[in-house]
């Protein structure tokens, strides 16, 4: 997968840009810059700034560049998560269908995102191992590395707050895929995972290997445009 999403994104990019050339001498070329916040999935949710550029190659296709990166503590004070890092990288491909003046209007979208993702546990915790015989591992201490990708397609809209200032809102519906491993695990014990009413784990970084999952995602952001 790792190699298939670079590649993936690759090509859309090369695809939306030869398909607009012929209209890049006739377009006006803008670019926007964007912010807005958010949280990192990850345990206790740290809190995330997330500046963008977008640029537009004519009024109604643009491209749509943001980073995430987390703030505040690194560490929980119950010890669920240490030394988390947190960074996200994305690009979109949008298209307005009804702009006639610049980005005001409603937009669809291709989104395709890569996140870095690690923490240490510095308790007691568990970690679950899906196949044919359901499996679940106890430990006192673990590192945690998860990375993952999101390709989804995206709907918004974006009104002109004043002057050149604009607020937009989105959702986006997709796929995205998870590679979970742990490591420097410590007293580790492990059974299988039986029972009718037995809950198992909803973030994606309690399951070791490789997942996917339905991905849903509601953003906004804070734009000048320029």
């Amino acid at each position: 997968m790792k190699k298939i999403f670079p590649g993936l994104l690759c090509c859309c990019t090369i695809c939306f840009s030869s398909y607009c050339q012929d209209k890049i001498s006739n377009a006006e070329k803008r670019w926007a810059a964007s912010f807005s916040t958010g949280f990192a999935p990850m345990p206790h949710a740290p809190f995330t700034l997330l500046p963008g550029v977008e640029f537009f190659i004519t009024p109604k296709f643009s491209f749509l560049f943001e980073y995430a990166f987390q703030t505040g503590k690194n560490n929980d004070y119950d010890s669920v998560a240490l030394n988390k890092k947190f960074a996200r990288y994305k690009t979109e491909a949008r298209f307005y269908p009804f702009a006639n003046k610049r980005r005001n209007g409603s937009f669809f979208g291709l989104q395709a995102a890569l996140a870095d993702r690690s923490f240490d546990i510095g308790k007691p915790g568990s970690y679950f191992k899906p196949g044919p015989d359901d499996s679940v591992y106890t430990f006192d201490k673990a590192s945690v590395k998860s990375p993952f990708q999101v390709i989804a397609l995206q709907f918004g809209i974006s009104r002109r707050i004043i002057t050149d200032f604009y607020f937009e809102s989105s959702i986006g519906f997709g796929i995205k895929y998870v590679n979970t491993a742990y490591s420097s695990v410590e007293n580790m014990q492990g059974g299988v995972f039986r029972g009718l009413f037995t809950i198992k784990p909803v973030s994606t970084y309690r399951y070791i290997g490789s997942v996917s999952r339905p991905y849903l995602g509601i953003s906004y952001r804070l734009i000048y445009q320029f």
